[in-house]
């Protein structure tokens, strides 16, 4: 067999495999619906079995196995997106505009898989906050197409469903609870986010080879999304970006005090 054939072979696996994928997309995704549901009783029986394998007896290096197992699924969930977006439109465009590992819930599901990797505790604090904070609402709000006849859903949901579980884990598991100074820690981290997403979102404007209807918007920092949502009630442009941080702050504040109130206790 020349060359040629291989590629026209090859070409033909990645066409039948691309047909396959918008065939299983069929069905709508429901929200509160069985689909949803399941996702989400999936989620909490897998972060009660996560909570109680890494408080017990297990040899040490067996917990780190599984922490490292869970850490590279979140890996591949944050890679999925591209992939199956591909070839599913076959734009890059579209490729650009949604799928780069830019928008909150990506960032923090690679900080918490360095923390399962690696463990350490600066970046499971890190996630803590942000995935409980931030993930859960994409989990219990999905912004899903498709339902569980598509690959995207168990993508979605491993990702937003493994971020949570993952950061609980870790805090009240693992031993890598927030230090002192963990609320102006996460506090300077999400500007440094925020100020370096935006940049980036205003540098894709100026990319005329990209093609692009208009610059990127991730985080959601240059404009509000286009369908109905929260930031609505959170007035214009960018005036909504200064309540989305007065609320997110605060959220972080209330996730600390039960660690700060841990430290006093055993101060006393």
């Amino acid at each position: 067999m020349d060359s040629k054939d291989g590629i026209g072979q090859a070409a033909c696996l990645v066409d039948a495999a691309r047909r396959s994928v918008v065939w299983m997309n069929s069905q709508p995704f429901e929200l509160f619906g069985p689909a949803h549901f399941t996702a989400l009783v999936a989620t909490l029986l897998a972060g009660l079995a996560f909570f109680f394998l890494l408080r017990s007896g297990l040899k040490e290096t067996t917990k780190q196995q599984v922490c490292t197992a869970f850490g590279i699924l979140l890996l591949m969930s944050v890679a999925a997106d591209p992939v199956l977006r591909w070839l599913r439109y076959r734009s890059l465009s579209q490729l650009w505009e949604v799928t780069l590992p830019f928008y909150l819930c990506d960032v923090v599901s690679i900080v918490l898989a360095v923390a399962l990797i690696q463990k350490k505790q600066r970046w499971a604090e890190l996630g803590y906050f942000w995935g409980i904070a931030g993930t859960t609402q994409g989990l219990i709000t999905p912004t899903l197409q498709f339902s569980w006849h598509s690959p995207e859903y168990y993508a979605f949901f491993l990702q937003h469903g493994g971020v949570p579980v993952a950061a609980l884990g870790l805090v009240c598991s693992r031993g890598l609870a927030p230090e002192p100074g963990a609320w102006w820690r996460v506090v300077r981290w999400s500007w440094v986010y925020m100020v370096g997403v935006f940049l980036f979102n205003k540098a894709t404007g100026a990319m005329p080879f990209l093609h692009l209807t208009q610059e990127t918007n991730y985080g959601f920092l240059n404009r509000k999304p286009e369908v109905a949502s929260l930031f609505d009630l959170m007035g214009p442009w960018p005036w909504y970006l200064l309540t989305l941080q007065a609320i997110a702050f605060t959220l972080y504040f209330l996730l600390d005090l039960p660690f700060r109130w841990r430290r006093a206790h055993l101060r006393n």
